[in-house]
């Protein structure tokens, strides 16, 4: 039974034809999602019929706070992320710059609970939970052949190193051979010297080997076979200073592997109090405050590698020789939001609800960034750092829900909406930035009045 809502004589008279129906109609509680995260401009159109009126009682309902109410979504959230910069002069072949950042899309599931206060003695007002999690990814690749009889790869600016190769094929055979000497960036030195031939016929050799320093290694494989014949060698090394690969020869089939993979965790939660208060063109706007908390996470793993197993088949394996960079971005935002929400009965048992947050807050980011240089049996370390950053920053989130009555307690709830956070974390030029980040989220849940 509701409280607060009592229909005279004269009303009953007006509309005879409702009283019947009023007994079927679910009871609506106003409820505020829990996405905070920076402003986008929504502008919803809606066309007031007149000939189509929302009984009183239905109102009533609505906009009545005397019920503790849970409220319970899950959808679909995607992003824009932007792609944070390499460690510096990453080169391989068949590209000019970076890979386009990937689509990053994922799952998001929201919880809020509504407390009234009146048996407090605090009248119309109320407290209300709203926590979101979400998670999100998307990866993106690119596959090159490379053409001609040779390529280089580089990472940073690599030093020291000293490569000789050569190979050749004729009638009798295919023959590769190689020199790799390499002074690493402590002094400490590393050679490898290689020699391959294999007569024609069913005759092939891969032989490779890595030599390792205090601060790097050296590479050097050699390939042939006697069938095509044909002959290949490939060379590389690396420390902190940089990685060089090369490779020279008959190279059909040789393909050089990149992909960049994001992921984003998200994690929001606030404290509202508010109280709804009814207009007399039948919607009821619930204004609301209070403090917040958000985290968020960005993972962007890049991975770039020469396959040098399939160039010539020789029977042998050799594992990848690449490039690997994993940078990690994560924030923590303690602010205080304020807001309203918007609702009106469109038709029996169903609601439209509006609702408008923004705020500001205090911003902590942190950075985790690591490039590696990969050789068979060796990872080395091209560059390791850690950074910190604060801020302020704004943070706002508009969303639009339609809710359809299933019972007195039970509703049906469809919504989507969007959020902008001013102050993201970002890889720019070796230091730790921020830039802005707009998200998307289609839902459907329940809610149910207690």
């Amino acid at each position: 039974m509701l409280r607060g809502n009592v229909l005279n004589a004269d009303d009953l008279e007006r509309h005879p034809s409702n009283e019947e129906s009023h007994g079927n109609i679910t009871g609506f509680l106003a409820r505020l999602p829990g996405r905070f995260a920076g402003v986008l401009v929504i502008i919803v159109c809606w066309q007031q019929s007149t000939n189509v009126r929302a009984d009183e009682s239905t109102t009533a309902m609505l906009t009545s706070g005397d019920a503790p109410t849970f409220s319970w979504d899950f959808g679909a959230r995607w992003e824009d992320v932007d792609t944070p910069d390499l460690f510096s002069n990453v080169i391989f072949p068949g590209t000019s710059g970076q890979l386009e950042p990937p689509d990053t899309i994922g799952l998001r599931t929201n919880l809020s609970f509504r407390l009234p206060l009146q048996d407090a003695g605090m009248g119309p007002f109320f407290l209300e939970w709203d926590a979101a999690l979400s998670r999100a990814s998307g990866s993106s690749g690119r596959v090159v052949q490379p053409t001609g009889n040779g390529f280089d790869l580089t990472a940073g600016e690599p030093a020291g190193g000293i490569i000789s190769l050569a190979t050749g094929r004729d009638l009798v055979g295919a023959t590769a051979a190689g020199t790799i000497h390499f002074t690493d960036s402590s002094g400490d030195d590393a050679q490898i010297m290689a020699f391959a031939h294999s007569p024609a016929g069913s005759n092939a050799i891969t032989q490779y080997a890595t030599s390792g320093t205090q601060t790097g290694a050296a590479f050097l494989a050699l390939v042939t076979s006697g069938d095509t014949p044909s002959a290949a060698a490939y060379a590389a090394f690396a420390d902190d200073r940089g990685l060089f690969f090369q490779a020279l020869g008959d190279l059909d089939g040789s393909v050089v592997r990149s992909t960049i993979e994001q992921q984003a965790h998200d994690f929001d939660q606030t404290l509202w109090l508010g109280a709804a208060l009814e207009l007399a063109n039948g919607w009821t706007i619930t204004p609301r405050f209070g403090p917040t908390y958000r985290s968020t996470r960005r993972d962007t793993t890049f991975r770039t590698e020469v396959d040098i197993a399939e160039s010539i088949k020789s029977g042998v394996a050799i594992p990848a020789v690449g490039y690997r960079e994993k940078v990690n971005l994560s924030a923590d935002y303690y602010g205080v939001l304020t807001g309203f929400s918007a609702e009106a009965p469109m038709a029996e048992n169903l609601l439209l609800r509006i609702n408008v947050n923004g705020g500001v807050a205090h911003y902590r980011a942190r950075l985790d960034n690591r490039a590696t240089a990969i050789l068979p049996g060796a990872d080395i370390t091209l560059s390791a750092s850690e950074q910190g950053r604060r801020g302020g920053t704004f943070l706002a989130d508009v969303s639009a829900a339609m809710i359809f009555s299933s019972s007195k307690s039970l509703s049906l709830k469809f919504e989507a909406g969007t959020s902008f956070l001013a102050d993201v974390p970002i890889y720019r030029s070796g230091k730790l930035a921020t830039e802005d980040a707009q998200s998307y989220y289609l839902a459907v849940g329940l809610e149910h009045r207690f």
